[in-house]
Order: structure tokens, then sequence, then C-alpha cells
């Protein structure tokens, strides 16, 4: 499955027969093809962090080369500028 195959993720809590909790995840394509797992919850927190880090990252990005456009700047002007940014933040989302 590719990103652009990317459909849809699905969660759904649940519980196992020791009282454990743990949640199931499918990723779904637009070829109908899904991968299933299950994470526990802390698991899922993280990756919750990640996608909210990863969306407002680019929105920035976004932000950055509308700012350049308008300036009439070149548009690697924006690539240089939103790679520090990304620097600055610590990390690629």
């Amino acid at each position: 499955m590719s990103a652009a195959d990317l459909a849809g993720i699905y969660m759904t809590s649940g519980v196992n027969e020791s009282g454990e909790a743990f949640v199931t995840v499918a990723a779904h394509s637009t070829d109908g093809s899904i991968v299933v797992g299950q994470l526990d919850p802390a698991a899922v927190r993280r990756h919750a962090l990640a996608y909210l880090e990863a969306a407002e990252a680019a929105e920035q990005d976004a932000a950055v080369l509308r700012v350049i456009r308008k300036l009439d700047l070149p548009d690697g002007l924006a690539g240089l500028v939103i790679t520090e940014l990304r620097e600055g933040r610590g990390a690629e989302p």
C-alpha cells in the first residue's frame, strides 16, 4: 500500500481477557486492501501526537510557501526556509 492509495485509518478500542487495553488499527486502501494491527493505548497516543505535529508543520510549510509566492520570490527559497523551520522544530514531519 502506498501513501497515494490510503483511504483512511480506523481505530477501535478493546480489552483482552486479562483486562489489558488495546486499540485495533486498520489502514484501508482505495483498492480495498486492509492492514490491521493492535497497539497499546500509549503507542496510539504517541501516534496521535505525531499526526497533530505533522499536520501543524504541513500548514506552517504551506503558509511559508504562500508568503514566498506573494513576495514574488523563487519557490526554492521557500524550500530553504521550510528546511530551516523543520530543523528548528527538531524533526522532519
